[in-house]
């Protein structure tokens, strides 16, 4: 008989082979007296097995044993006798059209193979199997035994994984898209209103009543821009999107920065502000992200200065240690505002939390965003953002990290221009282009830019623009990228084509990933984040418009 060979064959053919074992054993260990008794303590021992197997006359192709789990597999009647086929009939029956390995296993099943195929079984519903052959011989005849094992739920958690990834995946692009659209659509209109008021903050003899209400009305726009803002930030860090960029900056320079920026609206509340920053970080120069970095801070001082309204607020910064790789400087921002009662500071760092009473959420405010956002971020620099606090007594956030130490970074100009040429530090007499289709956003603009003494000309959309430059020369170029007809990204592309040289600044209002790669990539010198602060985009015209050619006698 060939019983004996037939499971040695079905225990090599074992996907988990464990070597010489009980069942091993059995097999090579039989009494060759008992033969009888042996085989059919076999064929019950290959009934029990999980795994679907045929036996398979390699001369003729035909099946001449199976076990039960074979008839289970494919839902076949139960009387049926697979003895009566050959294999290729139930390969060419039951393979569903789809099937891994279709062409080889209509033709063979190769002896010693492993695969995967799909099948249709006979009540026509689909299944998966992993197949695994294995050879034998015996009296001159060499036999194939084939296993079949019911891989059906794994495959369809595989698929159904794959399919919760692609749902999610674009799900992540029409949010991402959806944010990039809602960001545009709040931040133009708010460019509209911030620019407005601080065109109509800079008229001479400006009633004080007016001057008042236009403060009102640029704080409160300047305020719905934070939320928005935080929400954005939000959003990215949820969907991990968040990364830190690194560049070179003196640690002492941008924190200064934060206070100054601070400094006057700790003034105009009345409360005292008290910082300490130790001269030796004026010589500190690391290699970090300094806007992520100022945003936490920024976001510190800006609760403590909400949620105090006597006492002091205290910002500290200092060395902990020092090494020719790295920096680790703590930080922290102490106040002696209303506090937080020990049960809700486990809360404090999830998004949109508000752990004070319905009254005080009310009179502070805030989107419960500030903190969620700033633990966040602490946690990409590789620290963590800790609390202390007492009610009625104050709070105290803290947190510090190592830094990459960097060479101090020189001051370098942004365009790189010919020898003869001096840096300019006045606007007056430069040639601008303002590419913008938003008549609102196009007058705020190019009112600053002839207060600046510039010389401008309008285009409404890309086309326009492409026309004006051929008859024109100008030494920079603003240019919005959501325009109609041909937006910014198509007209720098055709700038580019033939001038390299004339700087071109992009003005969006689109909070999109990777701004600055994106940006730069599509041939624009740099952007400008709308709505802007009249000094900052000053400043930038400044550092890329062309230099003044100095006239020697």
């Amino acid at each position: 008989m060939v019983i004996s060979h037939l499971f040695e064959a079905i225990y090599m053919t074992q996907a988990d082979k464990k070597g010489s074992g009980f069942f091993s054993r059995l097999v090579t260990g039989s009494s060759k007296k008992d033969t009888a008794a042996n085989g059919a303590f076999h064929d019950a021992f290959l009934q029990l097995y999980v795994d679907a197997y045929v036996v398979v006359n390699t001369e003729t192709n035909y099946i001449t044993d199976f076990n039960n789990q074979m008839i289970t597999l494919f839902a076949l009647p139960s009387q049926t006798n697979l003895k009566d086929l050959q294999i290729n009939q139930i390969m060419m029956r039951y393979l569903a059209e789809d099937s891994d390995n279709k062409d080889l296993m209509m033709n063979q099943v190769p002896d010693c193979w492993t695969g995967e195929a799909g099948f249709i079984n006979y009540k026509k519903e689909k299944f998966y199997t992993s197949v695994h052959s294995n050879v034998f011989e015996k009296d001159d005849t060499k036999w194939q035994i084939i296993s079949f094992r019911n891989i059906t739920d794994k495959k369809n958690a595989e698929q159904e994984l794959k399919s919760y990834r692609l749902n999610a995946e674009k799900a992540a692009r029409a949010k991402a898209r959806f944010l990039s659209s809602m960001s545009h659509e709040l931040r133009t209109p708010l460019n509209g209103i911030i620019g407005t008021s601080n065109l109509v903050l800079l008229e001479s003899n400006l009633p004080e009543n007016i001057r008042r209400h236009m403060n009102i009305l640029k704080y409160s726009s300047e305020h719905m821009l934070g939320i928005i803002n935080d929400i954005l930030d939000f959003s990215k860090i949820d969907a991990g999107k968040l990364e830190l960029k690194k560049q070179s900056f003196n640690l002492n320079d941008c924190l200064t920065n934060v206070i100054e920026a601070f400094e006057v609206q700790f003034n105009e509340k009345g409360l005292p502000f008290i910082f300490s920053l130790p001269p030796e970080l004026s010589k500190v120069h690391i290699s970090s992200d300094e806007i992520k970095l100022s945003q936490i801070l920024n976001n510190l001082l800006s609760n403590a200065l909400k949620f105090t309204t006597a006492g002091n607020v205290t910002f500290k910064a200092g060395i902990e240690s020092c090494d020719e790789k790295n920096t680790v400087i703590s930080f922290s921002v102490s106040d002696t505002g209303i506090g937080i009662p020990e049960e809700k500071q486990s809360e404090i760092f999830q998004g949109f939390a508000q752990v004070y009473t319905d009254d005080n959420s009310r009179k502070f405010g805030g989107t419960g965003l500030g903190l969620t956002i700033s633990e966040k971020l602490v946690a990409k620099f590789g620290g963590e953002l800790k609390v202390e606090s007492e009610p009625g007594e104050g709070s105290r956030f803290y947190f510090s990290v190592s830094f990459e130490n960097a060479l101090p970074k020189e001051a370098k100009p942004k365009v790189q221009h010919e020898p003869g040429f001096e840096h300019i530090t006045d606007t007056h007499g430069l040639r601008i282009l303002v590419v913008e289709d938003n008549a609102i956003n196009a007058t705020i603009l190019i009112s600053f830019l002839r207060r600046w003494g510039v010389l401008v000309k309008e285009a409404e959309n890309g086309i326009h623009a492409l026309e004006l430059i051929r008859f024109h020369k100008f030494d920079l170029i603003l240019m919005d990228l959501e325009m109609p007809q041909m937006d910014g990204y198509q007209t720098i592309k055709k700038i580019r084509e033939t001038d390299h040289k004339t700087p071109v600044l992009a003005f969006t209002a689109s909070l999109l990933e990777d701004m600055e790669s994106l940006i730069t990539e599509a041939g624009f010198n740099d952007y400008v984040l709308k709505p802007y602060k009249p000094a900052e985009l000053k400043k930038k015209i400044l550092d890329y418009a062309p230099h003044r050619k100095i006239d020697y006698v």
